[in-house]
């Protein structure tokens, strides 16, 4: 499969590209899991009784309803915890929670670095390097 190549700027928008994920055969729902608060985690732990019973879900920017499953609600109520992203949090796991808790609407680095505190030139740097992290790519197109 051909990739288009761009040059992100500090204005290019990114965002978690969850086929990413399909493709390199990376287990998402593990991390998802992983950004959930450790009393969260055990609901979620292998041999768990998993229901995967949707759930209507409010968005509170657009009063949209939609259907998730309960990782997405548990995901969607740790994201607004005071503590989701803190300085104690790594830059790509900062970054890929802000998209977590924006439902992955396209963010610049600027954007970026404002919600999780970090410098939107380093976001940059670090995003736009050959390697993907976590699925996280450039809008192109």
């Amino acid at each position: 499969m051909a990739t288009r190549r761009i040059k992100p700027t500090l204005e290019t928008q990114f965002h978690i590209d969850y086929s990413w994920w399909e493709r390199d055969d990376k287990d998402l729902q593990v991390y998802l899991i992983s950004h959930l608060p450790p009393e969260k985690q055990t609901l979620f732990s292998p041999g768990a009784a998993q229901d995967d019973t949707e759930v209507d879900w409010v968005d509170p920017d657009t009063a949209e309803v939609k259907k998730v499953n309960q990782l997405q609600m548990a995901l969607q109520e740790a994201s607004q915890a005071e503590d989701f992203i803190t300085t104690n949090t790594s830059l790509v796991d900062s970054v890929f929670r802000a998209f977590l808790a924006n439902n992955n609407t396209p963010l610049t680095p600027m954007e970026l670095g404002e919600t999780v505190g970090r410098s939107p030139e380093t976001i940059l740097r670090t995003l736009s390097g050959k390697q993907v992290y976590q699925g996280i790519r450039p809008i192109t197109g």
